[in-house]
């Protein structure tokens, strides 16, 4: 046995409590530099690639429709030109999103006549935004091809993408 007590200050597996200051100097200055790369490089644009996967373009205004037979219509605000019908049944993708929106409004889900604007993100979703509450809720999620071609005859419909 040794001669030297066995203390928490001196036990030789303790390592008598002093900090190992390299190894947290050097995580910390990694961790400097990291936040001065990215800072610079968002001030700067140097090392980054916009995508515009976050951009929405408004694709038109329209107004919405549910007729008495419970057929849903999709008309330019400005023209009043149908650009898309859709009947009662399995194929009515726009009848939840509708609901949903109006849900939020906090109107009668029935509600007819309501404006909306069309959007596109970069990355091809659409979303349907109520003009009066800037409510958006996506239509992809009800349908994702029937909304892309609801997308496309509104661009067509408005001159194309703005």
């Amino acid at each position: 046995m040794s001669d030297v007590p066995a203390d928490h200050d001196h036990h030789p597996h303790h390592g008598g409590g002093r900090v190992k200051w390299f190894p947290l100097v050097l995580c910390l200055g990694m961790v400097v530099f990291t936040v001065f790369v990215v800072a610079l490089g968002q001030a700067t644009g140097v090392g980054t690639y916009k995508t515009g996967a976050s951009r929405f373009a408004v694709l038109g205004t329209v107004d919405v429709d549910r007729l008495a037979d419970g057929t849903i219509e999709v008309r330019m605000s400005s023209t009043k030109d149908v650009v898309a019908s859709y009947s009662p049944g399995r194929q009515q993708f726009l009848a939840g999103a509708l609901r949903s929106l109006n849900r939020m409004r906090g109107a009668p889900a029935d509600a007819a006549g309501r404006t909306y604007d069309v959007l596109r993100v970069g990355g091809g979703a659409v979303f349907l935004e109520d003009v009066e509450t800037g409510d958006r809720i996506s239509l992809n999620a009800f349908n994702r091809a029937t909304s892309i071609a609801l997308a496309t005859s509104v661009a067509a419909a408005n001159g194309g993408e703005q």
